[in-house]
């Protein structure tokens, strides 16, 4: 099998596809190297370890440009030498999850794998249900990662997953691709989505008051993200440990993925995804 930027190259077999950038094939490297750090660091400390892809797609990607079709974050999750002993994969598009379902199919047929169709705000109790309970004899630990277009996601759905049970976060925040370009439409007060992502009513008050200081937009939200995962005790992130994602052609800020876990070892383990990504960049726009 061919690879592009250390990623499985597939031949397209017929199913649907979805396209993105080829800033993308950095998102899926960092979050492949944490699924496979993850696995195996902590296989001898939880009796279950459970991944899950709160927007799966359909296990493919085709990039942009060059046609290529790489493995997206659930196939890349059923790669790693010590696999999870659960996968739970949520998507809402029905035929992107049927495809998904014939991929892992081919991929990992023995792999305990769930499927939730939906939109996660919407069905997020269902993703929860899936997830086994904990107890001394039967422990375990979920690493989610959270993959969404913009900055539709309510914090809600983030909170009935980390407050309910034992859960690191990798939460890919649209900061540049979404929230900075839309500013003038999320500041009108009939305007919802940013109270809704941070599940703050009043941070337009906030904000008031951090561009009277000379914060920029999308370094005043991923503060007030981190406030809202601190409230669930998801401490000791700063936006310096985010990791950026920028465009291939304009060098555009388009996101950053943000880590978070409650436990001093998952973090450990993400400044060596961040002490791996060569070329880092500082966090800024």
């Amino acid at each position: 099998m061919t690879e592009l930027r250390g990623l499985p190259v597939y031949e397209d077999d017929g199913l649907p596809i979805p396209e993105v950038g080829p800033w993308a094939l950095e998102k899926y490297r960092r979050v492949w190297y944490y699924d496979q750090i993850f696995s195996t660091g902590m296989k001898t400390r939880w009796d279950q370890r459970i991944y899950i892809d709160l927007f799966s797609g359909s296990g493919f990607a085709r990039i942009r440009g060059s046609g290529q079709i790489v493995a997206g974050s659930p196939i890349l999750s059923l790669r790693v030498r010590d696999p999870f002993t659960r996968y739970i994969f949520c998507e809402e598009n029905e035929a992107f999850l049927d495809a998904l379902r014939q991929r892992v199919a081919r991929e990992a047929p023995s792999a305990h794998v769930e499927y939730v169709q939906g939109d996660v705000n919407q069905v997020v109790s269902q993703v929860v249900a899936k997830i086994p309970g904990y107890d001394k004899g039967n422990t375990q630990l979920s690493f989610c990662f959270v993959d969404p277009f913009s900055v539709d996601l309510s914090f809600e759905t983030i909170r009935a997953l980390g407050e309910t049970r034992n859960m690191d976060f990798l939460i890919l925040l649209a900061l540049g691709m979404d929230a900075n370009r839309n500013l003038g439409v999320y500041l009108q007060e009939s305007h919802e989505r940013i109270e809704r992502f941070l599940g703050d009513p009043g941070w337009r008050e906030k904000w008031r008051e951090a561009e009277a200081e000379g914060l920029t937009f999308t370094y005043f939200l991923a503060l007030q993200y981190i406030e809202a995962m601190r409230t669930m005790g998801y401490t000791e992130t700063t936006p310096d440990q985010m990791y950026p994602v920028r465009s291939d052609t304009k060098n555009l800020g388009l996101y950053y993925l943000a880590f978070f876990s409650k436990a001093k070892l998952g973090r450990t383990l993400w400044r060596e995804v961040l002490h791996y990504s060569e070329g880092q960049l500082s966090f800024g726009l």
